[in-house]
C-alpha cells in the first residue's frame, strides 16, 4: 500500500480553518494524492469525532475505533513535525491531524514522528468494528433452554448448559452484521452478469445480487447504516472473510479445495463440508473448507464466541433488555421485528439498516431480531449437534434461538479477527 507523508516542511497549500475557533494556518502537499489539497477545507471545518491522546499513555502502538467515511481529527499532546498515512488526511497544527475514515470496514493506521526526543507511535484504526482486549474476562455460555420439540426434530444428544469461561485475547469484531454494499463491493468480481442457475429460487437471488452491483458504482461510499445482507450462502461468506484479509495483506482463514463427499458436514476440527453456493453455479454441490491456523485475517464466529459477544458482559440476562415478560417496546429498543415475530427467510430481501437501535455491553448492534448470522460450531459441539458444521444464531428473542444449518442455508453474518496470540478460553465454576 502506498504512503502518504504530511509534513510542515513542505508548504504548498495554504489553508484556512474558519470554522475552528483560534486554529492556526499550515500547508500541507501530498506527491501521492493530488485530490488531497481540494479537500482539505471540507475535512477541517467538518470534524465529526475528535480523540485527544497522550503520548506518555502510548504504547507502541495504540487502537482506536471510528466509523466508516467519518472525519476525525486525532491531537497528541506534542509536537508532531510528521505524519504518515494512506489516508485522505490533513494537518489541523502541531499536534493534531484530521483525516476521513474509508468507507469500508477494516483496519487502517496513522504514524506519528515527534521532534522533541524523537521517536514514533503507531495508530491503529479499528473502521466500523470494536477493539476487544480481555483480560480473564468472566463470560456466559451456553443457553440452557432446549425444548423436547428440537431434540426430537434435530437428534439433539445434550443441552447447551450455561456456564462461565474466563476469556483471555484481543478481538476485532464488527460493530453491524456485513452490510449489502461491503458485500457487492468487496467481491464485485465473482458477481457475475448473469446467473447460470437453473433451481428457480436460487436463481431468483443471484439475480438479487447481480441487480444490486448495475444499482451502484464500484468503490463508491457505503454508508455506515446501509442494508443487511440477508440471502448469503455459507460459502459466500467465508469467500468475503478471504477476501477482506486479502485487501488489508492479512493471510486468509478458509482455504478451499475440492470434495467427493455430498452434502456438509466436519471431517477433523481444521476441515469443514459445506455447500457449494456462490454466485455462479458450480459442477459439485459441496466444498472442502479447510481453516488456516497461522492465519491473522478474518473469520466467522465459533459458537461460543458468538455467545460471548452477543451477550455484551451481561452474566444474567436472556435478552439484551433483560429477562421475563418485556414489553414489545422495550425489546424495540435492542432489535428489529416486524409484527412482533423476528425477521424470516419470506423477508430475505426486505431493506433493513444496520444499528439504528441500541448496542449490547461490548458495543455491537443488532445480535438479535434484525437477521440470522452464520456462526461454526467447534468439534465437540458439532457432535452435540448431529453432524451439522454450522448453525444461525441471533434471529430470534433470546441468546437460545437457534436456526440449524442446512445444505443450501442463506443467512447474513459479521466477522471476527483475533489480534496476536490466539485467545485462551478455560471454563470456570460458578
Amino acid at each position: 500500500m502506498n504512503r502518504i507523508v504530511i509534513t510542515k516542511t513542505i508548504l504548498l497549500l495554504f489553508v484556512s480553518c474558519l470554522a475552528v475557533a483560534n486554529a492556526r494556518q499550515y500547508t500541507i502537499e501530498s506527491l501521492k494524492n493530488p485530490s488531497l489539497s481540494q479537500q482539505t477545507l471540507a475535512q477541517l471545518s467538518q470534524v465529526q469525532k475528535s480523540i485527544d491522546l497522550s503520548r506518555d499513555t502510548l504504547g507502541e502502538e495504540q487502537w482506536l475505533e471510528v466509523e466508516k467515511n467519518e472525519i476525525v481529527k486525532v491531537c497528541i499532546d506534542g509536537q508532531i513535525p510528521v505524519w504518515e498515512t494512506s489516508l485522505n488526511a490533513a494537518i489541523y497544527n502541531d499536534s493534531c491531524l484530521v483525516f476521513q475514515a474509508p468507507t469500508l470496514i477494516g483496519v487502517d493506521s496513522l504514524k506519528a514522528f515527534f521532534r522533541k526526543n524523537g521517536g514514533s507511535h503507531k495508530i491503529n484504526l479499528a473502521i466500523g468494528m470494536k477493539y476487544l482486549n480481555f483480560k480473564n474476562e468472566k463470560v456466559l455460555l451456553g443457553y440452557n433452554e432446549t425444548s423436547d420439540d428440537l431434540k426430537r426434530i434435530f437428534d439433539l444428544k445434550e443441552k447447551d448448559p450455561e456456564r462461565f469461561a474466563l476469556v483471555t485475547g484481543t478481538y476485532l469484531v464488527d460493530k453491524y452484521p456485513v452490510t449489502n454494499c461491503e458485500f457487492v463491493q468487496v467481491l464485485w468480481d465473482s458477481i457475475p452478469e448473469k446467473s447460470t442457475y437453473f433451481n428457480d429460487y436460487i436463481r431468483e437471488v443471484q439475480e438479487t445480487w447481480i441487480s444490486r452491483k448495475k444499482s451502484i458504482v464500484r468503490d463508491e461510499t457505503c454508508d455506515v447504516h446501509d442494508t443487511v445482507v440477508r440471502n448469503a450462502f455459507i460459502y459466500q461468506s467465508m469467500k468475503y472473510a478471504n477476501a477482506r484479509s486479502i485487501r488489508e495483506g492479512l493471510k486468509p482463514y478458509y482455504i478451499f479445495s475440492s470434495t467427493e463427499h455430498k452434502g456438509i458436514g466436519m471431517l477433523s476440527v481444521d476441515q469443514y463440508v459445506v455447500g457449494y453456493w456462490d454466485f455462479t453455479k458450480h459442477d459439485k454441490k459441496s466444498i472442502l473448507v479447510t481453516t488456516n491456523k497461522n492465519s491473522d485475517g478474518y473469520r466467522l464466529p465459533y459458537y461460543n464466541e458468538w455467545m460471548m459477544l452477543a451477550r455484551g458482559g451481561d452474566k444474567v440476562n436472556d435478552a439484551p433488555w433483560g429477562n421475563g415478560k418485556a414489553s414489545f417496546e422495550e425489546i424495540s429498543k435492542y432489535s428489529r421485528f416486524h409484527n412482533k415475530r423476528p425477521l424470516d427467510r419470506d423477508n430475505l430481501n426486505r431493506p433493513e439498516p444496520v444499528g439504528q437501535l441500541l448496542p449490547t455491553g461490548y458495543g455491537l448492534y443488532d445480535v438479535l431480531g434484525l437477521v440470522e448470522e452464520f456462526v461454526l460450531f467447534s468439534l465437540s459441539q458439532y457432535i452435540n449437534y448431529d453432524g451439522i458444521p454450522f448453525c444461525m444464531k441471533g434471529g430470534g428473542i433470546n441468546y437460545g434461538y437457534t436456526n440449524f444449518g442446512y445444505y443450501a442455508a442463506m443467512a447474513g453474518f459479521r466477522l471476527i479477527r483475533n489480534i496476536g496470540n490466539n485467545a485462551k478460553w478455560s471454563e470456570v465454576k460458578d
